[in-house]
Formats: structure tokens, sequence, C-alpha cells
């Protein structure tokens, strides 16, 4: 169950800190505005933190978790704890987006 908690975390955390990079990729090429970059950096987090939590329940759900009581307190908690995951990445990386210097 623990690898069920910590595994859907850092795939919460994976994809949303490969979205920031990507959005800080174009904005260094000037390929978008840092406006942008932020709008389209928090649709991407919403929809990760949407697609890995519903994925983990569908496999906590093949696993057997939501069969016995505890297993499935925690299957519950542990999809809350991905939606928290890219919401926290949502903040650091609306926060750490710059564009680049201009001269």
């Amino acid at each position: 169950m623990t690898g069920y908690f910590v595994s859907g975390a850092l795939t919460a955390l994976l994809f949303c800190g490969v979205a920031r990079w990507w959005m800080q990729a174009l904005l260094n090429k000037e390929k978008l505005k840092l406006d942008d970059a932020k709008g389209y950096y928090l649709v991407s987090c919403f929809v990760v933190g949407f697609l890995v939590s519903a994925g983990f329940f569908f496999l906590g759900q093949q696993v057997g978790y939501d069969q016995q009581a505890d297993t499935s307190q925690a299957m519950g908690l542990a999809v809350l704890l991905d939606a928290m995951t890219a919401l926290l990445c949502l903040i650091w990386g609306l926060v750490t987006l710059h564009e680049p210097e201009q001269y």
C-alpha cells in the first residue's frame, strides 16, 4: 500500500515537472509569453492531477484495494494525495517560471 501512495505521488510530480520544464523551454526560445505559459501550465497540472488520480483509482480497483475497509479508505487518501501533489507542483511552477532577460 505504501508503494501505491508513493508511486502515485511520484507520477504526478514527474508529469507536472515535465510540463514545467517544457513551458520553460518554450519561454527560453521566446515561442510563448509568460502569461500564456502560466495559463497552459495551470491547465496541464489540472489535467495531470485528474488523470493520475483517475488512473491510480482504477489501478487500486484492479488490485482489489476497494474490497477491504482499511485499504478502501487508504485508496481514497492516495487519490487525494495525487491531486494535492499536482496542485503543489502547480504552485511551484507558477512561482518559478520566468522569461529570459531582454537586452
